[in-house]
């Protein structure tokens, strides 16, 4: 059959670049004449039936084909791509992933050259779009619950407002995100789940994600050696297409999306795709609120029949209520729990914005050989105007107490008779920028009876961030029994905290996929990575309200003049990585794999006594497993076990300590291993299945001796569930009465989950862990066609049984802060009241009972 993409480029002095060709005369002379590849009218070439694919079951062109559901015969020839190509298909060796099926041969993320499942020594999971329907997918965490080896962390202030901060991926927490394969921070503050976290990510536009487990240094520069979540987006379409969803939920939930795409030229050569969606939420809470605005228009231009250019702008605001989750506790021992839907903070404003803009150019200079350049660029800004962090209780009522006194200047009690309630402010303002460029050269040759997938690349990644802190005089406060206290908003706040982070990262790697004999795959590459960041930070200890000497303090605030010294580190390190998979059979794959990872500790924070920036840390994975694929592709499952090792964790100091903002302690080494489970696809015809279970076993390894704040030696790691498990099914009819119904269910399964304490004087301390809890959803969709559209109503139940649980908790120190500057009363005193119990009471509530519901239109 004759193929419109791609088309060949003939090199003057080697012909078509193709299998057995010489490799390096004609490597060479296609590099060198790139520039003149782009300007020709290339003629189309013919080429035969795609390769025979192990998952292919019948022949054809797509979904209404008869092809398996899982699969879809390519539209085009092209056998190297990097990620989506052409109408947004991720496709290999002539086959595509089909979006109507939880299954997903093609992966992208692991070998970044799109690859079969089954042939790659190294373990993936894509969520699919379908799996994202039918769950109604909001927000990132609920589509990586079907994941398995995948948890999060954190919560209260550093959650901004969401019930989770940070992505755990096989024991280790990651602050960054991928967008089409595009690095993307969101800047933490260091410490196990305390960083700010992929809260603010829109799924409005993603088509899949992707999830590559262990480290993926490698390819992907200098990133956390638990993995990476790589999100693909919706990308233009060769037909038109337009669709309206109206979605609506318990506490006043509503999401409109307006999705339109087609091409713009005749010809097709010009393809637009514009995504809208505007959110608002209420919440179980009281006080609490989002809302969110994004639009993300796309741009794709075919020049010739192998060379584009995509263009595509994100622009996203959201606005929510930050809710700190805690339970105040009144004779230490009693906590004033009010229910769930009670919320002792104030009103805590935040705002966000983010803007992305990307451009890629891909060029195929023949079916073997590909070009492709992407330059991305985020810019990140924060306002918080109050957290309503810390919080005390000035105890006028209990006869005896300590605690009978206002806690800042002039320290007097407040009001006798009574029991009042304090919330100080931080307000945040915080600023971050990245630019990052990487390119990748992919061909396809043979040496002798070997076939060779090569990938070289290199790529460039820019950081900066700014950060500042306000702190408030005077606490606002809040009467909760006894004599009534009039309520008094925070005021007098200044300076008491400001950070700047600069980073450049530089890598270059290469990376051959080699097919042998007998169903035998190698994988092999390295990378060389080079890091330089600064780190610059002003020191409470000698600026600020909580100053050795106050008054040269208030004299001199801490902003960002007072960042007086800015510490450099500067290292370099290669990454290897290695995997073997034998396939005997087309339906079983055995594979393991070696990996090393390298990856900067950006949290704008340094070392506590030494002013040095937290070294990178380093990462090291063995791992081993089976894969299957069954019934002609409609069902994969993959099984595996890991051990993995980190080094140089940073965790934060107590709160009790002035300098908590600004320091960070390192821990020596952990420890992560465990069996993961996941199975996908079709089990029957129109039956859908998704299983995701993981034992995360994952222990503190090493630390320095009586360190500050640092668990010891077996201790757990704090925030990583032992046993995490999701098991959906859903049901199609096909035909019949009830052609078009789709129903189905779900059960999320999280065991328990250690704490992170710390005593005043920062010892560690091994505490509770959160109740493991389970939770029941159901779901219904209904598809039917009226006049020319086509209709979609489909409604969610979340927590079916309305559980109480709890997400997160153990936050912060353990007790009433004696080393304050303003005093306090020791832990002994059963009167007294905690300073910041955070281990106690602030605990992250999960959602009851919710109610989603969805219409959708599209012609």
């Amino acid at each position: 059959m004759k193929s419109q993409f791609p088309k060949a480029h003939k090199d003057r002095n080697c012909g078509v670049l193709r299998r057995g060709s010489p490799f390096l005369p004609c490597v060479l002379s296609v590099i060198f004449s790139a520039p003149a590849f782009a300007q020709e009218v290339l003629p189309a070439i013919e080429i035969g039936t795609p390769k025979p694919s192990p998952n292919r079951g019948a022949s054809g062109g797509g979904a209404t084909t008869g092809a398996p559901a899982a699969i879809e015969q390519a539209a085009d020839g092209n056998g190297t791509q990097i990620g989506p190509g052409n109408n947004g298909q991720i496709c290999a060796d002539g086959i595509c992933n089909n979006p109507t099926s939880y299954a997903a041969p093609i992966e992208s993320l692991g070998t970044k050259v799109n690859t079969p499942v089954m042939d790659a020594p190294v373990t993936t999971k894509m969520v699919t779009q379908q799996m994202l329907r039918d769950q109604q997918v909001i927000t990132i965490d609920q589509a990586l619950k079907d994941v398995s080896g995948v948890a999060f962390s954190g919560g209260g202030n550093a959650a901004v407002g969401n019930a989770f901060t940070q992505i755990i991926l096989r024991g280790f927490p990651t602050q960054n995100y991928f967008r089409d394969g595009f690095r993307i921070d969101s800047f933490g503050v260091g410490g196990f789940g305390t960083s700010a976290g992929v809260a603010s990510v829109n799924m409005a536009n993603v088509e899949s994600v992707e999830v590559l487990k262990g480290p993926a240094a490698i390819l992907y520069g200098a990133v956390e050696p638990g993995g990476i979540v790589n999100i693909n987006t919706k990308q233009p379409l060769d037909k038109p297409a337009f669709s309206l969803q109206q979605q609506f939920g318990s506490y006043a939930a509503y999401r409109t999306v307006l999705d339109a795409t087609g091409p713009v030229t005749q010809n097709k050569d010009l393809l637009y795709r514009v995504i809208m969606s505007y959110e608002n939420d209420g919440s179980f809470r009281s006080l609490d609120y989002a809302t969110n605005f994004m639009i993300n228009p796309v741009l794709r231009w075919d020049i010739d029949g192998g060379t584009w250019i995509r263009a595509s702008s994100q622009f996203q605001r959201n606005n929510m209520n930050q809710d700190n989750f805690f339970t105040p506790y009144f004779g230490m021992f009693s906590p004033l729990w009010l229910g769930r839907s009670f919320n002792w903070g104030p009103r805590s404003p935040y705002n966000q914005q983010e803007d992305f803009t990307e451009v890629t150019f891909h060029h195929d200079f023949n079916k073997d050989w590909s070009f492709q350049q992407t330059a991305f660029v985020q810019l990140f800004q924060n306002n918080m105007l109050n957290n309503g962090g810390s919080s005390f209780i000035t105890d006028c009522v209990t006869p005896g107490s300590s605690s009978c006194y206002l806690p800042y200047p002039p320290y007097y009690p407040p009001l006798q008779n009574s029991v009042v309630l304090f919330n100080t402010s931080s307000p945040l303002n915080t600023r971050q920028a990245e630019y990052s460029t990487q390119a990748n050269l992919v061909g396809h040759f043979d040496t002798g009876f070997l076939e060779h997938t090569l990938l070289s690349g290199a790529d460039y990644y820019r950081l900066n961030f700014r950060s500042s802190y306000l702190y408030t005089a005077y606490p606002e406060q809040i009467g909760l029994f006894g004599a009534p206290v009039p309520y008094s908003p925070a005021y007098n706040a200044y300076p008491g905290s400001a950070t700047t982070q600069y980073s450049d990262n530089v890598g270059a790697y290469l990376q051959d996929q080699i097919k042998l004999p007998y169903g035998f795959n190698v994988l092999a590459g390295a990378r060389w990575q080079y890091l330089n960041s600064r780190t610059g930070t002003s020191n409470s200890d000698i600026c600020g309200p909580f100053a050795i000497n106050p008054i040269a303090g208030l004299v001199f605030p801490c902003n960002y003049d007072a960042i007086l010294t800015t510490k450099q580190l500067v290292g370099q390190r290669v990454t290897p990585r290695a995997g073997l998979l034998w396939r005997p059979l087309e339906w079983i794959s055995f594979y393991g794999n070696y990996t090393q990872s390298y990856s900067p500790n950006y949290n704008g924070r340094l070392v506590y006594g030494t002013n040095d920036p937290a070294p990178p840390s380093a990462g090291e994975q063995e791992e081993g497993g089976v894969k299957l694929s069954l019934f002609d592709g409609r069902l994969q499952a993959t099984a595996a076990y890991y051990h993995l090792v980190k080094t140089n964790i940073p965790v934060s100091l107590p709160f009790s300590f002035t300098s908590s903002f600004q320091y960070v302690n390192v821990v020596g080494q952990a420890r992560s291993q465990g069996p993961e489970l996941d199975i996908q696809g079709e089990l029957l015809p129109g039956w859908s299945v998704n299983l995701a279970y993981a034992n995360t076993d994952a222990i503190i390894a090493k630390t320095k001796l009586n360190q500050l704040s640092a668990p010891a030696p077996g201790q757990p790691v704090p925030f990583v569930p032992r046993n995490v498990g999701a098991l959906s099914s859903a049901y199609e009819f096909k035909d019949g009465l009830l052609k078009g119904l789709r129903v189905g269910a779900r059960y999320d399964y999280t065991g328990y989950l250690p704490f992170a304490r710390t005593a005043n004087d920062g010892t560690y301390i091994v505490g509770q862990s959160t109740p493991r809890y389970g939770l029941i959803g159901l779901f219904g969709a209904y598809e039917y066609n009226f006049d020319k559209y086509k209709v979609i109503s489909q409604l969610n139940v979340s927590n079916l049984l309305d559980k109480t649980y709890f997400v997160t908790g153990g936050l912060g120190p353990t007790a009433f802060d004696p080393y304050h500057p303003y005093g306090g009363a020791f832990l002994t005193n059963p009167e007294s009241v905690g300073w910041n119990m955070q281990q106690l009471n602030f605990n992250v509530i999960g959602a009851p009972r919710t109610f989603r519901g969805s219409i959708k239109v599209s012609f």
